[in-house]
């Protein structure tokens, strides 16, 4: 695997959508991470006369050797073009090549585009800024976690000065430096049709220039492969590498389960319309979306007129339930809210599983301004000072045995 950016490899698997990536890689075969000189812990770079990208692909090749690699896949998603330099010149090493979002410039705009491209990396190094997150990852582009893993790997990459060079490295590379016409290998190409980072038909440019390459859009907008639908991409390389779809077991995990639920809202959005209603509906999943941010967790979607998030603890699911409410309340809507924590599946960007069934039954019996939970949560979030009031016992359908609830007080 050829990574993109400056992220260093150390801080891979921080990352849950990372960590799925390369679980779904590993259930293909063995998995050989190339890290490049000058980022994180490897080797600096000491030639900077020399393209930072050919010193790249000649590491590459070393890496291969040494790894005493066979008949290979590589995976590369750097858009620069490490991985074509490395097939054109030792073919005999590869058996199949996948491109994430290739990116070829016509010579006609290469100068234009090289400038602008170089001005927005300059100002977003070592920092993880929200505009230029909100391009490259706008599917996570609020969540406090990955914001702060995006920092920290921008921190530990490179140093502002070196990733500087870099980047001015990079970019000082013409197009035909690539070597996409002198592919030979069977080469698989993806791209995700709503990426805002990449220019419109950069991929496709790209693409046409490696004979008999095979192109797959993507559904999606975020830039990295390991953002967004991961599962896809692992779906879309295992069908060309191996011949199947193949996804790797859904990731388990205990976390905080919160829904969120506005109040009579059949009887708001007939009575505002579409317009009015859509509004209504944005500024609730602002407040949502900022609120679990800051308490450390993870809108996972919206569900129409509510939203389902996942949180680090029992404690900060509460707080963020209190915040979501009251905050909402200033704003003249009412919701109702479901709190449960319990092991959950995450497949991609979409959770399931028991405990978020759970979850979903316990708002559905909430009152309006209600934050409802089970008896899971008051016994973890104890000595917390938070209060709650006895709801009794009922029978969540579809699960066993009767349940304990209590409403959050105040």
């Amino acid at each position: 695997m050829v990574s993109g950016g400056l992220i260093p490899m150390e801080l891979f698997e921080d990352d849950p959508g990372f960590l799925r990536l390369l679980e779904g890689l590993r259930s293909l075969g063995r998995v050989v991470v190339f890290d490049r000189r000058g980022l994180g812990l490897s080797d600096p770079i000491v030639d900077w006369e020399r393209p930072v990208l050919d010193q790249w692909a000649d590491d590459l090749a070393a890496v291969v050797e040494a790894s005493d690699s066979q008949d290979g896949v590589v995976f590369s998603w750097d858009g620069h073009g490490v991985a074509t330099r490395f097939a054109a010149r030792l073919s005999s090493w590869l058996r199949i090549l996948v491109l994430f979002q290739p990116l070829a410039i016509s010579d006609d705009r290469w100068d234009e585009w090289s400038a602008n491209r170089s001005g927005l990396l300059r100002e977003n190094v070592g920092g993880g800024h929200a505009d230029f997150l909100e391009r490259i990852a706008p599917s996570r582009a609020r969540d406090a976690s990955f914001r702060d893993w995006y920092l920290r790997a921008g921190r530990a990459g490179a140093s502002p000065t070196t990733a500087g060079r870099i980047w001015e490295s990079v970019l000082s590379s013409r197009p035909g430096d690539q070597a996409l016409s002198q592919v030979e290998t069977p080469t698989l190409v993806l791209h995700r049709k709503g990426d805002r980072y990449v220019p419109s038909g950069a991929v496709g440019l790209a693409a046409s220039q490696i004979n008999g390459a095979t192109v797959v859009e993507l559904d999606g907008d975020d830039h990295f492969p390991f953002l967004g639908d991961v599962d896809a991409v692992v779906a879309e390389i295992a069908s060309f590498v191996v011949g199947e779809r193949r996804l790797p077991p859904p990731q388990r995990l205990l976390a905080a389960v919160l829904f969120t639920d506005l109040v009579a809202s059949t009887e708001r959005a007939r009575f505002l319309g579409d317009s009015g209603w859509k509004s209504v509906l944005d500024r609730h999943d602002k407040t949502v979306r900022e609120t679990v941010g800051r308490c450390g967790g993870t809108v996972v979607k919206t569900t129409g007129d509510g939203v389902l998030a996942l949180l680090p603890s029992a404690t900060a699911a509460v707080r963020a339930g209190e915040r979501i409410r009251d905050d909402l309340a200033v704003q003249g809507l009412a919701v109702r809210i479901g709190i449960h924590v319990g092991d959950i599946d995450r497949r991609g960007d979409d959770v399931s599983g028991i405990g978020v069934h759970i979850a979903a039954r316990v708002l559905g019996l909430a009152s309006p301004g209600e934050v409802l939970v089970s008896r899971t949560v008051t016994d973890l979030v104890v000595g917390s000072g938070i209060q709650f009031a006895d709801r009794g016992e009922y029978q969540l359908k579809g699960v066993a045995g009767s349940w304990q609830l209590f409403a959050v007080a105040g």
